[in-house]
């Protein structure tokens, strides 16, 4: 399993920094960014159908609490749903991608290093795409 999430992530074969990803990320939804909550917020609630963009960056909010709280695989998670969300411009869309991009690497980094809460994260978010 680490293997296949090692291939996947690996892309391009260079480093991708966290930190400059998530500012990138904040650029393409500065909605999600304008008026920051003192809580964290907690994620929308999923309607039938798809939901509408506002909802992009209300997931996005969340997405950037979770890795400032450094719960990367909350982050990876609720980006995952993000990029099902229409409406969204390529931009964003590639904003979003690169960010759990990144935020994958650095996980599959830190597990390879023996980061048990690493492993755990990683497995966290596979549980999540066998749903």
């Amino acid at each position: 399993m680490c293997v296949a999430l090692v291939l996947a992530v690996s892309g391009c074969g260079k480093k991708t920094d966290v930190q400059s990803q998530t500012s990138d990320l904040e650029k393409a939804f500065p909605a999600a960014t304008a008026a920051s909550a003192a809580a964290a917020p907690s994620p929308p609630a999923a309607s039938s159908g798809h939901a509408p963009l506002v909802d992009a960056n209300a997931y996005v909010k969340v997405a950037l609490a979770a890795v400032r709280t450094n719960d990367y695989a909350a982050g990876v998670v609720v980006l995952q749903h993000v990029v099902q969300i229409p409406g969204l411009t390529p931009e964003q869309l590639m904003a979003v991608q690169k960010t759990k991009q990144a935020l994958m690497m650095d996980l599959v980094e830190r597990a390879a290093n023996g980061d048990a809460k690493a492993k755990a994260a990683l497995a966290a978010i596979e549980r999540t795409r066998s749903q």
